[in-house]
């Protein structure tokens, strides 16, 4: 009898441990993939989730990531702009969902997809084995039985790996902050570059390479397209415009080995399957064709004078549609503005400094501008001023700039705090202390301060350090 008892017991344990397992599993999995990330290591996401007012937001592979000069395209039209292209082996139903996260009303949207998105049927396993770590901003999904399916064909290696990984990019998000800042700063809006050459052992011809879901499942829009384009039109409700335009590539064999007419009628497919969705695609593919020369390092990647082309033709084929209004009519005043909303945003995500807190060269409470990279125990200026911006609670503090420091020789260093002069310092050598007294009332309480030095004689160290330095900053603290 007592056997019994026992196999029943067991029974039921094994049968506990058979459901309770795959639940807690699925459970901690969901846990951990919708945990936000406020300050994401992505650069790309950052600046999606935390741009301002009105943003021209482009959509797609690494295709558009070379083919575009982003900042130009800023520029031109007046609008914050956002190249969020980064790999086309991401399906375009995760890139969709994270769009309609984070749209607003006033954007617009480009898809310059690559020619496997119309006719794809499959997700790529890199993205699967990485979507709860480095690729954890795309975990959004349209219902549960999609996360479900993602869950069930994650490896369990790669769930315990990526959860180390989300655990550390919680930790250390604070810490992007300052370079996404400083990334900002020098108009970087996600446009991509490469030292990459390209890879001759790879024997496939430019066709081979681009329509390679055309040669496996056939010149047609996959049901998968079709399933997406229901997100395509709910970011087009929330957005001011969603438009395609075709893919670039690079090579002269390309668009030569493959049957002309079946391209020719497939690109008809696709035009007559957008408009009957109230999207439009504009330009001409075969004028976005570049030549042998032009190859970056794949055939959907262009070196950076074909971008320069390719970017230009854009601009154009945009002011020359039926979007012109929208391309055209913003005024420098008001992109000032919203660019300057966007920086204040940034800034206000910074920890506030308290005050006699030492602060080392390479802290996250600190925004360096015009700095060179930070070295192991430093951080050189760069040229003849620099600035440092941090947030801080300036009660009860006295008024008192310290500042730990190497000069490149003999130094005169200007500082002012707000743009308020506080005192120059001259000073040579190593391990220099400096202190500039200063009213306390001219900082800003729970807002951002800026400390502008200026040098006297910033210059190269030697004949093959092209780098122009004057103050090497080991730390600081205000008192």
């Amino acid at each position: 009898m007592r056997k019994i008892k026992q196999a029943k017991r067991f029974v039921k344990l094994t049968l506990s441990l058979v459901i309770l397992t795959p639940l807690f599993y699925i459970l901690s999995y969901h846990y951990i993939g919708i945990q936000d990330i406020s300050i994401s290591h992505s650069y790309k996401q950052f600046l999606l989730q935390h741009t301002k007012a009105q943003r021209l937001i482009i959509e797609s592979g690494s295709n558009s990531g070379f083919a575009f000069d982003t900042y130009a395209l800023e520029k031109e039209f007046k609008i914050q702009t956002i190249n969020l292209a980064d790999a086309a082996s991401y399906p375009l139903k995760q890139k969709l969902l994270r769009l309609e996260r984070y749209i607003k009303k006033d954007d617009i949207v480009i898809l310059p997809l690559e020619w496997k998105y119309y006719s794809r049927e499959n997700i790529a396993n890199i993205f699967v084995n990485n979507l709860l770590g480095k690729l954890n901003f795309y975990y959004t999904f349209d219902t549960y039985k999609d996360e479900l399916n993602q869950i069930q064909n994650t490896p369990f290696i790669n769930y315990i790996q990526n959860i180390e990984k989300k655990s550390r990019y919680i930790r250390k998000q604070d810490r992007y902050l300052p370079n996404h800042l400083l990334r900002f700063d020098q108009n970087d809006r996600g446009s991509l570059k490469t030292d990459a050459k390209f890879n001759y052992k790879d024997k496939r011809t430019c066709d081979e390479y681009i329509f390679i879901s055309q040669l496996k499942n056939g010149f047609k829009i996959s049901s998968l397209f079709k399933e997406n384009m229901k997100l395509i039109k709910r970011i087009q409700k929330k957005s001011k415009a969603v438009i395609f335009l075709w893919p670039t590539v690079a090579g002269d064999n390309c668009y030569r080995s493959i049957d002309k007419n079946k391209l020719d009628n497939f690109i008809v497919k696709i035009k007559d399957y957008l408009s009957q969705n109230n999207i439009k695609i504009l330009g001409d593919p075969y004028l976005n064709k570049f030549t042998t020369k032009d190859i970056l390092n794949t055939y959907y990647h262009i070196n950076p004078s074909a971008t320069k082309i390719r970017t230009q033709q854009m601009i154009n084929i945009l002011k020359n549609s039926q979007f012109s209004d929208i391309f055209t009519s913003n005024d420098k005043y008001s992109y000032i503005k919203n660019l300057k909303e966007t920086k204040n945003h940034i800034l206000s995500l910074l920890k506030p400094y308290n005050k006699k807190e030492i602060q080392a060269h390479k802290s996250s409470k600190l925004v360096f501008k015009d700095f060179q990279k930070p070295e192991k125990e430093f951080i050189w200026s760069k040229n003849k001023m620099s600035e440092i911006s941090f947030k801080s609670y300036p009660q009860n503090i006295k008024g008192t700039l310290n500042l730990n420091i190497n000069t490149l020789g003999k130094q005169n260093i200007k500082a002012t705090i707000n743009d308020t002069y506080i005192g120059e310092k001259t000073t040579n050598g190593k391990n220099k202390t400096l202190i500039f007294d200063f009213n306390p009332n001219i900082l800003n309480k729970d807002k951002i301060n800026t400390i502008k030095f200026e040098y006297s004689n910033p210059h190269r160290p030697n004949n093959k350090d092209k780098r122009i330095l004057a103050m090497a900053l080991k730390s600081l603290s205000i008192n």
